[in-house]
């Protein structure tokens, strides 16, 4: 076989090994030419081949000990440990420091017994064994490590058999010492904490606290539950039984331990009578629920819930004093909620203006709590086009001439697409027959489209008004305070036009100005000399630095005025509105796949003929973004205004921007080039 022949076939069969099910490695045909390459493969891979958990693919268990005799006196105490082994491995064998294993054997074979994550360890092969040993030990000591792999533990104690051994939560087997004994008795200490949930039907928790000692065991508590109800829900870190007449079984082991029970009531509840405590008193606490009635409570005495050892979460609630005697009843006052809450709605929006600026595609995601209006409608003359609630498109209604959704549920988690063609510089900020509590938007602008300023809204970010700063002010009149010096007043006024048009477009030159102006200040005041030839070197530099900047920027304004697509822009893009964009996009993607799917399964039980309005699509395209923001609740009546510039006057002063450019920075430099040169 050739080498590299050789080598895919060792590949293939790792593979191989990698996803067969696991069985013993000796058990797997190997040709024999690959024999003594089958160690290189399993290198660090004979834990695959290991049992796993029937829950869990990934937990394996490549040792099992299923039985473990201890026969432990004062002197002569001896060890027997028989189980099976899925791969070469070190097992831990019973013992510690001061009572290490000694003359550990398997078929007459004397066992090294070596120190392995601290307890003593011997190696065995794949396969089933059997040792023995005996312990090294002055005294018989008080406890001893057990493997946790044991299956089944015989223990003798100066040849009595101990039926319930007593182990600790660190696998220790705990032992006589002298006339002591540690599991001298078998207590348990329970409390009982109920909470009462007036829902519909009424539920009732049942909290229990337990603090247990003494040997592994079994408990039974009669009657936990009352007797017209039923078990909806079990936590217990204990293995639980619920048993005839609302009785646990449990598997106590010693530890503090919290078991918590959910129960419901199958009739009405007026009245309740307490026949089911194991303790003469408990504490209850009731979670009322207005929106459903209003009841009081008559036969209970209040008590603190925070000291008296209520759970956390109930403290809240208000707790009372319950004993065998006491008779609960509920006064119902009022059925229902007069006057609910105040509907609790946020708005994220999303604007797409369109190319040619005929109108915006809309796009909402309204949250909340709904507790009064169960009815959204769109106003006019916004066109909603498909409203989605929970992720499940929704059929659209008339009421009114609007139209809108139902809703049916408290919690709101909608999304709306919608048009509106109405007035460009116009629109409501809300769009919908409910006031919001918060309102965010983003505007996405096309090509060629910029927004001059917008009034309604508290913050803005990415508008043209926007992004002057005091600073931006101060150099701008700077500039055109130097030029007034300089030359004349009607040059300064062409100059701060020029630097309003073009302060905050791309590549615009900013302080080569303030340099270029400072260079001509200086040559008018210094002296013929030296210094002088310096200061006109420094101006001829000014000159060349300013026109870097100022040729690449008139060839920038030419062309984004020409062709609005090639512009640069800084988009302020939210994780909002790129979580927003992707969700759509793969929205629309998979629209199609899953449309024959649902078709095909509704097919199955009814033949509809509704049809759920798809709306518009939404825009995939990022171009120019403002963020819109509202600081507190929005009025439904309120309007967006705002002042868009278009792409055919954008492109008009694009123009202006190069011609007042190329103006002034030839007023600047033909004088003074012609003066300063001369001189």
């Amino acid at each position: 076989m050739k080498p590299r022949h050789k080598i895919l076939t060792l590949v293939i069969i790792s593979i191989l090994l990698n996803v067969l099910p696991a069985r013993s490695i000796q058990q797997i045909y190997t040709p024999d030419i690959l024999t003594p390459w089958k160690d290189w493969v399993l290198h660090n891979n004979q834990h695959k081949y290991c049992p796993n958990e029937y829950n869990d693919a990934q937990k394996r268990h490549c040792n099992w000990i299923s039985y473990l005799e201890l026969d432990l006196k004062m002197r002569n105490s001896q060890f027997i440990m028989k189980g099976i082994l899925f791969r070469k491995q070190y097992v831990l064998l019973p013992g510690q420091n001061g009572c290490w294993p000694d003359d550990v054997m398997q078929r007459n074979n004397v066992l090294a017994v070596v120190p392995y994550t601290k307890h003593p360890a011997i190696l065995l092969p794949e396969g089933p064994f059997e040792i023995s040993g005996r312990f090294l030990y002055e005294r018989l000591p008080e406890s001893l490590y057990i493997p946790q792999q044991v299956g089944v533990l015989t223990l003798k104690l100066e040849g009595k058999s101990i039926r319930d051994p007593y182990f600790s939560t660190e696998n220790r087997l705990w032992l006589r010492t002298g006339q002591s004994e540690i599991n001298s008795g078998n207590r348990i200490h329970l409390r009982i904490y109920r909470l009462l949930t007036d829902s519909i039907p009424m539920t009732m928790t049942h909290y229990l606290q337990l603090s247990i000692s003494g040997n592994s065991r079994e408990e039974l508590l009669n009657h936990v539950l009352p007797d017209n109800s039923i078990f909806l829900s079990i936590d217990s870190p204990l293995p639980i039984q619920l048993e005839e007449k609302n009785s646990l079984r449990m598997q106590v082991r010693a530890g503090k331990w919290t078991i918590k029970i959910v129960s419901r009531f199958i009739t009405p509840i007026y009245q309740l009578t307490p026949g089911f405590f194991i303790h003469d008193s408990e504490i209850w606490s009731f979670k009322s629920q207005p929106h459903l009635r209003m009841v009081k409570l008559i036969g209970l005495q209040g008590i603190d819930p925070a000291s008296s050892g209520v759970p956390q979460e109930w403290q809240s609630y208000p707790a009372y004093r319950v004993n065998t005697n006491t008779s609960l009843t509920f006064q119902e006052q009022q059925r229902g909620e007069p006057d609910p809450a105040p509907d609790q709605l946020s708005l994220n929006r999303d604007l797409w203006l369109d190319f040619d600026g005929d109108g915006y595609t809309i796009h909402d995601q309204i949250k909340g709590t709904i507790n009064q209006n169960w009815r959204l409608n769109m106003v006019q003359p916004i066109q909603l086009g498909r409203v989605s609630i929970s992720g499940k498109d929704q059929l659209l209604t008339q009421f009114n001439n609007q139209s809108g959704v139902e809703i049916r549920t408290g919690q709101l988690n909608m999304t709306a697409d919608a048009r509106y063609i109405d007035c460009l510089s116009q629109i409501p900020t809300i769009g919908w027959d409910h006031s919001m509590n918060s309102v965010t938007a983003l505007l996405h602008l096309p090509p060629g489209w910029r927004l001059l300023s917008v009034f309604g809204v508290d913050t803005v970010s990415g508008s043209w008004l926007g992004q002057w700063r005091l600073l931006d002010f101060f150099l701008a009149l700077l500039i055109g305070m130097a030029i007034y010096h300089l030359k004349n007043i009607q040059w300064a006024v062409l100059a701060w036009i020029t630097m309003i048009l073009t302060f905050h477009e791309p590549s615009a030159p900013h302080l080569t100005w303030i340099h270029l102006l400072a260079v001509i200040a200086l040559l008018n005041v210094v002296p013929k000399g030296k210094f002088h030839e310096l200061m006109r070197l420094w101006f001829v530099c000014a000159v060349v630095l300013i026109s870097s900047y100022v040729l690449p920027f008139m060839m920038y304004q030419i062309q984004s005025g020409l062709y609005p697509q090639l512009e640069k822009h800084t988009n302020f893009q939210s994780n909002r509105s790129q979580s927003l964009l992707k969700t759509a996009s793969y929205r629309a993607s998979q629209k199609s796949v899953m449309a024959d799917r649902n078709i095909h399964q509704e097919s199955k039980h009814h033949i509809s003929d509704t049809v759920i309005q798809t709306g518009p699509g939404l825009p995939e395209r990022q171009w120019k973004t403002v963020q819109l923001t509202w600081n507190g609740p929005v009025d439904k009546s309120q309007y967006l205004r705002l002042w868009l510039i278009p792409p055919y006057l954008n492109g008009l002063l694009a123009i202006i921007r190069v011609f007042f450019v190329s103006l002034l920075l030839f007023g600047i430099g033909r004088r003074f080039s012609q003066f300063c040169l001369m001189r």
